[in-house]
């Protein structure tokens, strides 16, 4: 068994893929709309990792406020999903000084999370 893609639903596809691309490298494969489904996507790759986008027509949003990562783990469900990267440090002095959606400060100089322009939880780790 091999792992197959995560879905997430997103708000706007434009701003997510430019999102991913910008702070993990990741790539449009494909756009698809599913008129049954009422739903427009995006496949997004970065080597074998895959991330389907899912922007429904009428979207339900997560009314859950999260005030951290202590409270954020807290909650029943998929919580969050993590990427090896080979430079954590970087990415993370990257995005703090980009002002991007940072969760945590570096921990233990291997890990941080991050939230994407939906609000998913990111954890991001040092490649070993």
């Amino acid at each position: 068994m091999t792992f197959a893609h995560i879905g997430l639903t997103v708000k706007d596809l434009d701003v997510s893929i430019n999102w991913y691309s910008l702070i993990f490298g990741f790539k449009e494969v494909k756009r698809f709309e599913k008129k049954e489904l009422e739903i427009k996507g995006a496949l997004i790759a970065n080597g074998d990792m895959n991330i389907e986008l899912l922007m429904p027509n009428k979207l339900i949003k997560n009314t859950i406020e999260i005030s951290g990562l202590t409270e954020a783990l807290r909650y029943q469900g998929l919580n969050h999903f993590a990427l090896f990267v080979d430079d954590v440090k970087t990415l993370f002095d990257k995005m703090k000084s980009e002002k991007k959606s940072l969760l945590t400060e570096l921990i233990d100089k291997r890990f941080f999370f991050c939230i994407d322009p939906d609000g998913t939880k990111i954890e991001v780790k040092q490649k070993v």
